[in-house]
């Protein structure tokens, strides 16, 4: 059945390619060559197949933002964003300790960014981001804190957290 629908597509453009050559008016502008427009870009670039709405920040650097609520459904969350605070890559996180009695999960979501690990920007504070949003879920004592580790990709620097549970 794909293939069906293939050729009826290629038909049709085939059909008006055909009118416009026959009307005597071509294309304003012929698609770039190789040189112009790689294929890597074509594939992974802005415009390209993978990543359609991504657009090359003007300045280069990541910037690592941390977030969360403090509640126990979002205590901590970590990210990662370029100039133009679109995400980059996910950092991971591993729980170094946490509280006995409870079950911390490690999930994707978007948060607002409150904070920077480090990085080159402080431009996209206050704004929503994506990355990893640390919840708990379980008995804790009071006073009980969660310690973590958050790796950002791709220079593999990593901050030590410790976050305290809130009580039910």
């Amino acid at each position: 059945m794909p293939a069906i629908v293939l050729r009826a597509a290629l038909s049709a453009l085939a059909v008006s390619a055909g009118l416009l050559a026959a009307s005597g008016e071509g294309f304003a502008q012929s698609p770039p060559t190789l040189q112009e427009y790689p294929l890597r870009d074509r594939i992974f670039g802005p415009g390209g197949a993978v990543f359609p709405d991504y657009v090359t920040p003007s300045e280069y650097g990541t910037a690592y933002l941390i977030g969360g609520s403090g509640t126990r459904s979002a205590l901590f969350a970590a990210g990662t964003a370029d100039f133009n605070c679109q995400q980059t890559q996910v950092p991971t996180i591993r729980v170094l300790s946490a509280p006995p009695g409870g079950q911390v999960f490690i999930r994707y979501g978007s948060f607002t960014a409150r904070a920077i690990d480090g990085g080159a920007t402080t431009l996209c504070l206050g704004r929503q981001a994506k990355g990893l949003v640390v919840s708990f879920k379980g008995k804790a004592a009071p006073g009980s804190q969660i310690a973590l580790r958050v790796t950002y990709p791709p220079r593999g620097a990593w901050y030590d957290h410790v976050i305290p549970v809130p009580p039910r």
